[in-house]
């Protein structure tokens, strides 16, 4: 069994890593939709959430469409893998720079840990759209396999160091839970066979570096699609779109499926009926960074129904169907959710299953995000008009 303490960040860290990476979260929106890195993550939510002034002209439905879903690629899709990229190639030169220290010591690992935290955080936005080239190639599951369990993705990863493989080539030929993030999480934070005193050291780093090269693949693949053909047709309502609006009901449907996946996969399940909870679907449980994850994951989904800084849904409720009321309690219920989010204090998934307090928590947390679900899913879908289909987790 994999000790999944020993290597642990402290919690006050967690909760540090998570305000300087996740400064937009918490919102619940603001006149001046300020979704950035300086925003504090509990601002007060005002009746003007989406940030559209009263007197702006009503536009049509079709008006509203051709803006969201131009503000949506150029100004949330695109930026949110960007994003990816950058950071990993971070991970990319401090793999190499940790590999190359002969001096290298517990702090240089701790370094290397931060940077692989922050990319798996901007991974963490990005993975909330499944959605273009990232689903249908499969690379959403080779950048991340999950759920799975620590003790099979230990097993599939030192097998395959064991077995000699050439990693010159790289790893995107190879099982899919071997070939991203949780695989480099778990050979960075594994206290079982520790990375500084691996007598395999080399052939851990050349696995690293390879991860972080078959990664960079395929962020860049997604980009060059939505800023080529697959955007454009998002855009217009082409190609596999049969219409703009049927391009944002597409995205909705990702959207309410990843809410769910919050729901049902990260709280519910390692929660289970009764304490101990379930260790084993922990998602991060290495790094410990599970909570955090979740805030990443409902920042993205924000960030999606502000449209960022531009023209979002809650732009399309207030100009098109002048409903700021709807804005308003949207604005509340993601709020309600980030609050749910803080009052874990960021503790490891691992320790809040297993206590009353902490249990109480995540079942609080998991109804904030039913109930931001069931406002999406009635009053948001009746008054837009905007039918996702609810092929979902819970059978809707």
């Amino acid at each position: 069994m994999l000790n999944t303490d020993s290597k642990a960040m402290s919690w006050a860290f967690i909760a540090m890593l998570s305000a300087v990476s996740l400064g937009g979260c918490g919102s619940g929106g603001s006149d001046s939709k300020q979704l950035d890195s300086n925003q504090q993550n509990n601002s007060n939510v005002d009746s003007n959430s989406g940030g559209t002034p009263n007197t702006q002209e009503k536009l049509t439905a079709e008006q509203g469409y051709e803006k969201l879903t131009s503000n949506l690629v150029d100004n949330v899709i695109i930026p949110t893998y960007q994003q990816v990229r950058e950071q990993n190639l971070k991970l990319k030169m401090h793999t190499t720079q940790f590999c190359n220290n002969e001096q290298r010591d517990q702090n240089s690992l701790s370094q290397l840990q931060q940077a692989w935290q922050q990319t798996h955080l901007a991974w963490q936005q990005a993975r909330t759209i499944k959605l273009g080239p990232i689903a249908e190639t499969f690379h959403y599951s080779r950048i991340q396999f999950w759920p799975i369990s620590a003790n099979k993705l230990a097993n599939d990863v030192e097998s395959l160091m064991a077995e000699q493989v050439d990693l010159s080539g790289g790893v995107s030929a190879m099982k899919h839970q071997v070939q991203g993030l949780p695989a480099y999480e778990y050979i960075i934070y594994n206290s079982d066979v520790p990375l500084l005193e691996a007598v395999d050291f080399t052939r851990r780093c050349a696995y690293l570096g390879a991860i972080t090269e078959n990664i960079d693949t395929m962020i860049v693949n997604s980009i060059e699609a939505w800023e080529g053909d697959y955007g454009n047709n998002f855009k217009h309502g082409l190609g596999v779109f049969s219409s703009k609006k049927q391009a944002l009901e597409k995205l909705l449907t990702i959207w309410f499926e990843y809410l769910e996946i919050i729901r049902d996969n990260k709280i519910n399940g390692p929660l289970a009926l009764e304490a101990p909870g379930k260790l084993e679907l922990i998602e991060s449980v290495l790094s410990q960074t599970s909570i955090t994850n979740i805030k990443a994951n409902v920042t993205a989904l924000e960030k999606l129904y502000l449209g960022e800084q531009g023209f979002g849904f809650d732009d399309y409720l207030q100009q098109v169907n002048q409903r700021e009321d709807t804005v308003t309690e949207i604005g509340l219920h993601f709020q309600a959710v980030y609050d749910g989010v803080d009052a874990t204090q960021y503790k490891p998934m691992q320790t809040l299953i297993t206590t009353s307090e902490g249990r109480a928590q995540l079942a609080m947390l998991a109804t904030s995000i039913a109930n931001l679900r069931s406002i999406m899913s009635s009053d948001f879908v009746q008054i837009t008009g905007l039918a996702p289909g609810f092929n979902t987790n819970d059978g809707d």
